[in-house]
């Protein structure tokens, strides 16, 4: 992100009048999420937003993002959405998360290879694939799943949002204790070279392979990642492709 981090977490741009985390919590709120977990990192004393609980990872310049997660383990108990903090994400998508059934359920888009052209500082190659069978539950689920590479089954890409029910997140957290247990930081996992380094799909994919379902709600557009400055300048660029519809009803610069 360069000079646009400088003074702040990158969750704190603005984006159609409002830091970036405000729009994300305010679609958690509109689909019952009554409690706020933000788990912060760089320059988090700045999420300074009323009725969220904040959860501190001190270790964020040398974990990935499921560790960053899992120090919220002690209140992940009962029904969980979970959301990536450098999303754009459209009301709807927040919706039908809500409305589709499964313990373990993530959002997935199903017309997303055009979304990388011009994408030259996160490449298609770093996209978090998902692929899924006729009844949409996950086969496969990461980073360099090749989209080129003959897949029989139909290939969307993970969000970065997702639920979970009781039972879900019991599998979820349980899984993850069981792993840090067994592994070493420096240990090989999944996709990930370090245990200390893995990505949320790299969890997901455990739990496939040890044979509990996770599936998928497809949606078509209407989401962006904003992980880096390249992103965030061509926002404007990329809105109407995306069908970023609350962005493009904003009456003034993004």
């Amino acid at each position: 992100m360069g000079p646009l981090t400088d003074e702040r977490p990158k969750c704190l741009l603005k984006i159609a009048g409002l830091p970036l985390i405000e729009h994300t919590i305010e679609n958690l709120r509109s689909i019952g999420c009554d409690k706020i977990f933000v788990v912060t990192g760089y320059k988090g004393f700045l999420i300074d937003l009323p009725n969220i609980n904040r959860i501190e990872n001190p270790d964020f310049m040398s974990n990935n993002i499921l560790h960053s997660l899992m120090h919220a383990r002690e209140v992940m108990e009962g029904e969980l959405v979970v959301a990536y903090s450098d999303i754009w994400v459209e009301p709807w998508i927040y919706s039908q998360l809500l409305d589709s059934s499964g313990d373990i359920v993530v959002s997935a888009d199903t017309d997303w290879q055009d979304y990388y052209d011009g994408r030259t500082d996160h490449p298609i190659s770093e996209a978090e694939n998902v692929i899924f069978d006729a009844d949409n539950h996950v086969i496969q689920i990461g980073k360099h799943l090749d989209p080129n590479d003959g897949h029989s089954k139909p290939l969307g890409e993970f969000l970065g949002l997702w639920k979970m029910s009781s039972e879900g997140t019991e599998k979820f957290r349980s899984t993850f204790l069981n792993l840090d247990f067994r592994l070493g930081p420096d240990d090989p996992f999944q996709r990930a070279k370090k245990w200390r380094q893995t990505y949320i799909t790299d969890l997901l994919q455990e739990i496939v392979d040890q044979g509990s379902d996770v599936s998928c709600t497809l949606i078509e557009k209407g989401w962006a990642e904003l992980d880096t400055r390249q992103d965030f300048e061509r926002l404007t660029e990329i809105a109407e492709r995306q069908r970023l519809s609350t962005i493009l009803a904003y009456e003034g610069a993004i």
